[in-house]
């Protein structure tokens, strides 16, 4: 049995939305995209990625935090927060399982549930949080899932430090690993339909031609 109880059901503020984003570094944003287009070439994919997703999400009336990977003071960075209505925090060091629980404490330590989203999701929209909102509150963890094995949101009501544990990130074994060990902890999980992170050249192809149709459809 695990030492974290099982959630409870004692009534919870609404989520606070942390968009998690690295800042603009060329060399330490979308690796696998650069072996394409060169480090350069791939910040600025990387950019143009983030901001699109920022645009879809400021109209999100949930308080929202960018948690930022990297170099906080990047001009961009303020860009970027002003562009979502948000808050700028610190992504703590460690993998990606210790920064997800830094921020669903500190959004719990004010008494909120905490709603993650990843910044590279290019079909996220207001539709897709207010599903994700509106199952964490009737259950205590909700996944986001995307093509590639992953999950690119992750909703929780209470600290659950395990659920990230020993994960092997950035591999396709994560999203099958996080609903066995949610099982072991007895959560509640709600999954909400897959989407598609953009990782390598087919996803920035892909991301690419998104655009254009988005664009041909407001002309």
């Amino acid at each position: 049995m695990a030492n974290e109880p099982r959630i409870g059901t004692a009534m919870v503020a609404e989520p606070r939305l942390c968009v998690f984003a690295k800042a603009p570094d060329p060399g330490r944003v979308k690796t696998r995209l650069a072996r394409h287009l060169g480090a350069a070439a791939a910040c600025r994919a990387h950019e143009a990625l983030v901001a699109h997703v920022l645009d879809r999400l400021a109209g999100c009336e949930l308080t929202k935090e960018l948690w930022v990977n990297g170099d906080v003071g990047h001009p961009q960075v303020a860009a970027w927060a002003q562009r979502l209505g948000a808050t700028v925090k610190v992504q703590p060091q460690g993998d990606l399982g210790v920064k997800m629980h830094a921020a669903v404490t500190a959004c719990c330590a004010v008494g909120h549930s905490a709603l993650i989203v990843g910044s590279d999701l290019p079909q996220i929209d207001l539709s897709y949080i207010k599903q994700a909102a509106a199952a964490l509150a009737a259950h205590d963890l909700v996944l986001g899932p995307v093509e590639d094995g992953g999950y690119g949101l992750v909703g929780l009501k209470a600290p659950a430090p395990r659920l990230f544990q020993g994960m092997a990130w950035s591999t396709p074994a994560v999203l099958a690993d996080t609903r066995a060990q949610a099982e072991r902890l007895r959560l509640r999980v709600a999954e909400l339909p897959t989407t598609w992170d953009v990782d390598g050249i087919d996803d920035w192809r892909r991301f690419l031609g998104l655009q254009s149709s988005e664009a041909r459809s407001a002309s």
